[in-house]
C-alpha cells in the first residue's frame, strides 16, 4: 500500500486558507499519453488495417472531423497550423469526404452507431458554405448515425456568415460551439479577435433566432486586461443572449503562442496570476447556480435540455473515436493515434488510399482505471465502490488518507463510498485527476509489482 510520505506529495495546502486560490501552487495537466505506448512507424498501417477489420465493441461511438485552417492566428493559441485559401479548402474538402467514405465501408464503421459527431480545428467555419454542407452531409449519408447523434461545428464569429449557418444546418448540424472567449473589445482585439463586442452579441442573437441546432458560447478567463468586472459584464452578456450552453475556460498560456512571447517581451500586461483566477471561475459557477443552470461537468453549463454536449463527455468516458482529416486525433479500443498535420502528406496518404497515421499508441493494463477517474472527476463525482470493482481490489482504503485531506482542505465531500468536488475542486479537477492516476500507478503498476 502507498506510504503516508508517497501520498504527502498529493496533499493540498492546509485548512484555513482559500482553497480556491491556496490548494495547490499550480495547476497541473491530465497527459493523455500516460501509460500508453508509441508503436514504430512501420508497424502503424498494419495495426490499423487490423482495426478496420474488426467489428466495432459495444457501446457509444464517436466520429472527430478536424479542419486545420483559421482566418487568422489568434494570439493565444497553440493549434494554429494554416489560413484558409479557398483552393486548398476545396481540395482539402474532396479528401475528407474521400476518406471517410472509404472507412464507411469497413466493419469497423459498419457496426454500431456513432452518438456524437464532432468538426473540430482549427476554424471549421472558416470552409465555404459548400465545402461545409458536403462534409455535413458525408457525414449524414455515409455514416452509421444514432437516429440523435449530436453534430456539432466549432466555428469563430469571423467569416460564419448567415449563408454558411443555412448550410450547416440544412445539412444536419444541430449544435454549434462558438469560440467568443471575451465581449469586451479592447481585451478581443488585444487577442487577435477583430469583431467587437456589438458585432458579436449581434452574431449570436441571429444564430439563437434560428432555433434550429443548440448554441454553446465558450469564454476564456485569465486573459491579459480582464479583471473581475471585464469577466462578470462578460458573464452577464452571455446570459442575456440566452445560448443553450456555455464553457467557462481558464486560459493556458501556451509558451509557443504569440501571446506568451508578448507578454514575456512586455508588449501586454501579465495574465493574472493563479492566486487571482480561481476567484474568476468561482465568480462564473456561482452566477450559473443562482439562475439555476445545469452544471453538466466542471467547465459546462446548460440553460436548456436541448444542451447535451454529448462529444465532450463521451470522449473523457473513453468511447472509441474516429478521426478524419489532416491533424486528427482518435481512439478505437486500446489504440490511440493521431494522422498527420502536414497537409501534403495527408494528401499523399488520403489518395494512395492509406490512412495518413502520424503517430500511434497502445495503451496499458491501467487505462480503463484511469478514465473511470478522470470520467468521474470531469462530472465532479467518483464512486470509489466502482473503482475497487474495476481495479479487482480495494482501492478505497488506499486512497482514503488522501480523499480526507482533501475534504479537510475543502476540495471535495465524502460519505457513503462517493466523492463529491465542491466548486474548488473542480477548479482543481486536473490536479486531483493527475494525483490519482499516480497513485493507481504506483499501486498497480509493474513497479510495484516487481517490488
Amino acid at each position: 500500500m502507498a506510504s503516508s510520505e508517497e501520498l504527502a506529495r498529493y496533499f493540498a495546502a492546509g485548512t484555513g486558507l482559500d482553497p480556491l486560490s491556496e490548494a495547490f501552487s499550480r495547476r497541473g495537466a491530465v497527459m493523455p499519453f500516460r501509460g500508453k505506448r508509441r508503436l514504430p512507424p512501420e508497424e502503424m498501417q498494419d495495426v490499423w488495417l487490423e482495426l478496420q477489420s474488426q467489428p466495432a465493441k459495444p457501446g457509444k461511438r464517436l466520429a472527430y472531423i478536424h479542419v486545420p485552417f483559421c482566418a487568422n492566428h489568434c494570439l493565444f493559441c497553440g493549434f494554429y497550423r494554416n489560413a484558409y485559401v479557398p483552393q486548398t479548402g476545396a481540395d482539402y474538402t474532396e479528401l475528407v469526404i474521400e476518406e471517410i467514405r472509404r472507412e464507411a465501408q469497413t466493419n469497423a464503421l459498419r457496426h454500431n452507431p456513432i452518438h456524437a459527431v464532432y468538426l473540430g480545428g482549427g476554424t471549421p467555419t472558416a470552409l465555404s458554405a459548400e465545402e461545409l454542407s458536403r462534409i455535413i452531409t458525408t457525414v449524414r449519408t455515409e455514416l452509421p448515425l444514432a437516429p440523435d447523434c449530436e453534430i456539432t461545428v466549432e466555428g469563430r464569429i469571423i467569416h460564419f456568415t448567415p449563408d454558411k449557418i443555412d448550410a450547416c444546418l440544412e445539412a444536419g448540424a444541430n449544435r454549434f460551439s462558438i469560440g467568443v472567449q471575451t465581449f469586451d473589445t479592447d481585451v478581443r482585439k488585444r487577442q487577435g479577435r477583430r469583431s467587437s463586442r456589438e458585432e458579436a452579441v449581434r452574431f449570436l442573437e441571429y444564430l439563437r433566432d434560428q432555433d434550429r441546432a443548440a448554441v454553446v458560447i465558450d469564454l476564456i478567463y485569465g486573459l491579459p486586461g480582464q479583471t473581475l468586472d471585464v469577466w462578470q459584464r462578460d458573464l452577464e452578456t452571455a446570459a442575456d443572449i440566452g445560448p443553450d450552453g456555455l464553457d467557462l475556460y481558464g486560459l493556458n498560456l501556451i509558451p509557443t503562442t504569440p501571446l506568451f512571447k508578448a507578454i514575456e517581451a512586455g508588449k501586454f500586461p501579465a495574465t493574472p496570476n493563479l492566486n487571482q483566477i480561481g476567484a474568476f471561475y468561482r465568480t462564473g459557477a456561482e452566477f450559473f447556480r443562482r439562475r439555476n443552470w445545469r452544471q453538466i461537468s466542471n467547465n459546462h453549463w446548460a440553460r436548456t435540455t436541448r444542451e447535451r454536449n454529448l462529444y465532450n463527455l463521451l470522449i473523457k468516458q473513453g468511447a472509441d473515436c474516429i478521426a478524419f482529416g489532416s491533424g486528427a486525433g482518435g481512439s478505437i479500443g486500446p489504440v490511440g493515434y493521431g494522422l498527420s498535420g502536414d497537409l501534403a502528406v495527408y494528401a499523399d496518404d488520403i489518395r494512395a488510399g492509406r490512412k495518413s497515421l502520424g503517430m500511434m499508441m497502445i495503451s496499458d493494463e491501467l487505462s480503463a482505471l484511469r478514465t473511470l477517474v478522470t470520467a468521474g472527476f470531469e462530472v465532479g463525482h467518483l464512486d470509489l465502490g466502482q473503482l475497487d470493482r474495476t481495479s479487482g481490489r480495494a482501492m478505497t482504503p488506499v486512497l482514503e488518507p488522501l480523499l480526507a485531506q482533501w475534504q479537510g482542505a475543502g476540495l471535495l465531500s465524502l460519505a457513503g463510498g462517493i466523492v463529491e468536488l465542491t466548486t474548488a475542486g473542480r477548479f482543481w479537477y486536473s490536479n486531483l485527476i493527475s494525483a490519482v492516476h499516480d497513485i493507481l500507478t504506483l499501486e498497480l503498476g509493474p513497479s510495484r509489482d516487481a517490488a
